[in-house]
């Protein structure tokens, strides 16, 4: 019989984990827990943490996953407190909230330009880097990210801390105002076209009632007890 190589198993098996680790990571991530285990390796690397600081931010427009999203956010910002609670990242707060300004976040994604609405698949996305990080005289780096809807780049601050990963300090160009969607541009011009107004919700169907009971001329037998 042939020996087996340990060593050679041992390397096959550690790729397989990695492959099956890296298309379970295609998606956003659902939980803190999976997004803080994926950022001990994805947050080496300035352009990771700022991957997944953009993961965070489109797990936090969904309601669904917004409560396990601030605490990923709160991570990759290297933030003090919850992020709900800070009146400093108070308009960050609110701009992932409202659907008219999450083009702005997505507008840094390839692919996701004014023309076609800003949009992109959140499960699989790639960030829109506009040259190398220039060191900042605060000791941070400053990394330029392209949005479709800017004519100029937009700067994110990031450090390394002591742990060894890449944090974002200073994210506030990443939710200013950028060119908005065409379809809104058309629709804007069109104010004064009733056809462009949201249509109206239909009204919720009334309940059925439920059918009264039969009346009767007899009164109703005496209960008996024991």
């Amino acid at each position: 019989m042939k020996k087996i190589d340990l060593r050679k198993v041992a390397v096959a098996v550690a790729l397989l984990s990695l492959l099956c680790c890296s298309a379970a990571w295609a998606k956003l991530p659902k939980t803190y827990k999976e997004f803080k285990a994926r950022y001990q390796t994805e947050g080496k690397t300035m352009e990771g943490a700022v991957k997944l600081y953009f993961e965070g931010v489109f797990a936090f427009i969904d309601p669904d996953t917004r409560a396990e999203a601030g605490k990923m956010l709160r991570y990759a910002l290297h933030y003090s407190m919850p992020i709900e609670k800070s009146r400093d990242l108070a308009t960050f707060v609110e701009r992932m909230k409202d659907p008219d300004y999450n083009f702005c976040f997505r507008s840094y994604a390839e692919g996701a330009t004014p023309e076609n609405d800003y949009k992109m698949n959140p499960d699989n996305f790639k960030v829109r880097f506009d040259g190398k990080a220039r060191k900042d005289p605060g000791g941070y780096m400053r990394l330029p990210l392209r949005s479709s809807g800017a004519d100029s780049s937009r700067i994110i601050w990031v450090k390394k801390f002591d742990d060894g990963l890449w944090y974002v300090i200073n994210n506030a160009a990443t939710y200013v105002q950028v060119k908005e969607p065409k379809t809104e541009t058309i629709r804007r011009s069109h104010a004064h076209d009733a056809d462009f107004d949201d249509p109206e919700p239909e009204p919720e169907p009334a309940p059925t009632p439920e059918p009264e009971p039969e009346k009767t001329d007899k009164d109703p037998e005496p209960a008996e007890w024991d």
